[in-house]
């Protein structure tokens, strides 16, 4: 499993989100920010691009990086607790 970081700007004005986070929550995640997710995953950052970009307009700007273990660092985080207990489990 891999912890994926994924960040979005959708670039059309009202546009709906919902089918973006209808797709993020079907993977084990936590949404830290107004348009970043953590996704725990056996999926590449390739592999969920894609999917997102099903879902997406072409214009919409779309970001997936694998994190490294012990390389990161937050301040008022929601997600902090829930990358703590993913991280027991990274290689």
């Amino acid at each position: 499993m891999a912890i994926l970081l994924v960040t979005y700007d959708l670039k059309n004005p009202g546009r709906n989100y919902e089918p973006l986070h209808s797709l993020l929550k079907q993977y084990n995640y936590c949404k830290g920010m107004e348009s970043v997710w953590l996704l725990d995953t056996t999926h590449t950052p390739s592999q969920v691009r894609e999917r997102i970009a099903q879902v997406v307009d072409g214009n919409d700007i779309v970001f997936v990086t694998k994190l490294a273990s012990q390389a990161w660092a937050s301040r008022n985080f929601n997600c902090a607790d829930w990358l703590n207990a993913a991280n027991r489990n990274w290689a």
